[in-house]
């Protein structure tokens, strides 16, 4: 997988989200099964604090995402499939990265599910296969401004090559 830089934050970490991104990295060394996405995405929700987080992966033809994991806060829901078209989901998927920090149904309006789920701050980040192909994407999304959006990056790219791996081998089965 590519190396990815961490965006352009005036931040340094503490000690407390070393040894957090510590424990993420041994997440990513131990045997994986199938659980795994759900294991990376509880793991995020719980360090993050925020309400909804979810891993999806990409349809055939790019268009929708499926999600492989879907919470909030900290329960699992349901899978969903939704179109990328007039989400800020569709954002990642051209800028690899995207945070708006309050305030995003003002920027998409068309996206029913923020109005739905109340979202005002998102982050999300793209996932790639070897080929830097997109396979999918997170998204992570609060009502009120996301807590530390620096440290929430660092954390989900820190898991993203094992994530990526996950969606591959999904997407090859």
């Amino acid at each position: 997988m590519e190396y990815r830089f961490v965006h352009h934050w005036n931040y340094a970490l503490g000690e407390d989200e070393h040894r957090i991104l510590e424990s993420a990295i041994s997440l990513t060394t131990q045997p994986r099964d199938e659980s795994f996405l759900q294991q990376a995405a509880d793991f995020i929700a719980a360090y993050t604090q925020v309400q909804y987080v979810l891993i999806g992966s990409l349809s055939f033809d790019g268009s929708h995402v499926i999600t492989n994991v879907f919470l909030k806060d900290g329960e699992q829901q349901p899978n969903i499939t939704y179109p990328l078209q007039y989400s800020p989901c569709d954002a990642v998927m051209t800028q690899r990265f995207c945070y708006y920090p309050n305030n995003v149904q003002r920027y998409f309006p068309r996206d029913m599910e923020l109005q739905e789920l109340n979202i005002d701050s998102y982050l999300g980040s793209i996932f790639l296969s070897e080929d830097s192909e997109p396979v999918g994407l997170i998204a992570l999304m609060s009502d009120k401004q996301i807590e530390n959006a620096a440290f929430a990056e660092h954390l989900v790219l820190v898991l993203s090559p094992a994530i990526e791996e996950e969606l591959v081998q999904q997407h090859k089965s």
